[in-house]
């Protein structure tokens, strides 16, 4: 699939400005919007999930002015001698900038020269006042046009309160004027030759100056974590979006952070040799009331069980530790939806419930602007709510559906898939301690048995063989000469008479005993639903289980000629038998919620020793 690039944004916004603020004037509009207290007050609380949220509506209408690229910079005041924490934060662009009339309209609510724009994002005029005061008390807009110089409007919520009902006031606070940039703006963190604003011909500052919001916000306000935060939140955000377009948080570039861990240049993609696999999705098309055409476009990814530990090879191991994909797995665990490739919600689906073991199975959904309509983005740019009509088409198949139901439940069964593989990996590492309770047991009644014919020629040589495939099977993988491993596998089952080996067998029987040399191994099926519902759930019986497998499976290795195919028949049988007798017992759901209870409480113990950074 060949790399889609970020739409341009538009660049006639100069004179799309001019005809705004003519068109306001005209109607004798000019700046005398009341702001009253309450109002204020209230759009302060505008609910952002976060800072980055909030900054993202920035980051939008910088990007739809053009500009690629963004620098966020900290100042420190004199008496902040610790800098741990930032006293003002700039937000710098290199977009068309603004003419100083429309820094005016621009700073209040609802003043915007993109009215019923679809190519951006700034098509109410909210983004930009709301975010900063969501932020800030007081802050300041710098900004100007291809040839112009330095204009600014610096909101102060108190003043605009002291001022609501006196237009001519009001219109005083909010007329640009002349300025020159804070020295500090102009000096770059180390790292960052992002932008030259000495040299700069066009663009727009932001200056939040007066950070009393910020500063209540725990985890937030000291300068390292909240370039960590921002650096990551902006990294899903605009994860298709960089680097073509650079964000510079205090000197360090953002780069991609891709939920579905797809993209080879994105964050943490390295972070440990197991990948994510990619699945395939589909792309359909949306007929609008309008008679225009909207794609929605789907990607999907399985996240192996392994995928989020320090140590892969640990899968299984109490207290395994988790690496730093796991804080993106789980905060991002539904369907990530995005509108022009820019992250906007992350909403569980409304035909099944997503639980925590979920957020290794991975669907992003993308939609064209011209399906605004249908996906129901909040003025805040944070949160989807879909339609009836759009849950329909992206749940069922058909010419113009995503197929989500089947898509989902074949992400879901890739996955457990690769759980019970892996768990009989883990299973199969764990025996390697020292004999299991089963074998002592095995050992000990040997006595009771009585007499037991020797194995027939046959039976030699199937034992024979299966020793033989196992050696040249070590062999590949260790790389050892073949008769040497032949050799320590004679002296292994010699000495171990009676062991357990765990594989998943799709479709196959419960367990299965094979002759290995001088052993009698039994093979359980970790795949079938005796082992998901009874073996592994009660682990205080396994030894017991064990037991009871090898009393047949030493039986069923030791009858011959006909008997040993009745065994064989009897033992699919009693397979299949037992997987349907073992759905109607212990019903799926019942799985499903012991899972989820399971992984809540694994991963309780995670967040309370969480990996280092």
């Amino acid at each position: 699939m060949s790399k889609k690039k970020p739409k341009v944004m538009s660049i006639d916004t100069i004179d799309r400005q001019r005809k705004y603020v003519d068109a306001q004037k005209e109607k004798g509009h000019g700046l005398g919007v009341v702001f009253a207290d309450a109002f204020l007050r209230g759009m302060r609380d505008l609910g952002y999930k976060n800072p980055a949220w909030a900054l993202a509506e920035q980051l939008d209408n910088a990007f739809q002015a053009g500009a690629d690229s963004v620098a966020i910079r900290y100042a420190f005041d004199a008496s902040n001698k610790s800098r741990v924490k930032p006293d003002m934060i700039a937000l710098c662009d290199n977009g068309n900038g603004m003419i100083p009339d429309m820094i005016g309209y621009a700073v209040r609510w609802g003043g915007t020269d993109r009215e019923g724009d679809r190519n951006g994002f700034g098509r109410y005029g909210y983004g930009l006042p709301s975010s900063a005061v969501s932020l800030a008390k007081r802050y300041t807009v710098y900004s100007k046009a291809n040839g112009g110089e330095w204009h600014a409007v610096t909101v102060d919520i108190d003043e605009l309160a002291a001022a609501a009902g006196d237009i001519k006031k009001t219109e005083a606070l909010l007329t640009a004027r002349p300025s020159k940039l804070p020295p500090w703006v102009a000096k770059a963190a180390k790292g960052d030759d992002t932008l030259d604003l000495g040299t700069l011909k066009s663009g727009t500052v932001i200056v939040f100056e007066d950070l009393d919001r910020l500063k209540r916000l725990s985890g937030w306000i000291k300068a390292e974590t909240l370039r960590t935060k921002l650096l990551q939140h902006f990294g899903v955000i605009y994860r298709h979006w960089v680097p073509e377009r650079r964000v510079v948080v205090d000197g360090v570039a953002a780069q991609a952070v891709d939920p579905l861990f797809l993209m080879e240049h994105g964050r943490f993609f390295d972070e440990t040799s197991i990948r994510a696999k990619r699945v395939e999705a589909r792309t359909f098309e949306v007929e609008t009331p309008r008679g225009t055409t909207g794609t929605v476009t789907i990607r999907a990814a399985v996240l192996p069980p392994n995928f989020q530990l320090v140590d892969p090879a640990q899968y299984g191991i109490k207290g395994a530790k988790t690496n730093r994909r796991w804080d993106v797995m789980k905060d991002y665990n539904g369907l990530l939806i995005c509108r022009e490739r820019r992250q906007i919600d992350c909403i569980p689906p409304r035909w099944t419930k997503f639980q925590n073991y979920d957020a290794n199975v991975k669907v992003e959904i993308d939609f064209d602007p011209e399906l605004d309509e249908y996906f129901g983005i909040t003025t805040a740019k944070q949160q989807i709510v879909l339609d009836d009509e759009m849950w329909e088409k992206l749940q069922h198949k058909g010419k113009a559906g995503g197929a989500l139901v089947d898509l989902v439940e074949d992400l879901r069964r890739e996955f457990e898939k690769v759980q019970k593989d892996l768990k009989a990996k883990s299973e199969n590492r764990g025996a390697k301690d020292g004999p299991r309770p089963s074998a002592v047991a095995m050992e000990q009644s040997e006595q009771f048995k009585g007499t037991v014919p020797e194995p027939t020629p046959a039976q030699q040589d199937e034992a024979k063989r299966n020793l033989d495939d196992l050696a040249a099977e070590r062999a590949d993988a260790t790389g050892q000469p073949k008769e040497k491993v032949i050799e320590d596998l004679i002296e292994e089952t010699s000495a171990r008479r009676w062991e357990v080996e765990f594989t998943a067998i799709p479709e196959g029987p419960f367990y299965r005993p094979i002759r290995l040399g001088e052993q009698k191994r039994l093979v359980v099926n970790t795949d079938h639903p005796f082992y998901t519902r009874i073996y592994d759930a009660a682990p205080e019986v396994r030894a017991a289980l064990e037991v009871v497998l090898f009393v047949l499976a030493e039986r069923e290795l030791e009858v011959k000629k006909d008997a040993e195919t009745f065994y064989r028949a009897e033992r699919q049988r009693w397979s299949e038998r037992l997987r349907h007798a073992l759905d109607t017992l212990v019903p799926e759901e019942t799985m499903v919620n012991k899972a989820a209870v399971v992984a809540e409480r694994m991963h309780m113990a995670v967040e309370e020793d969480p990996p280092a950074e």
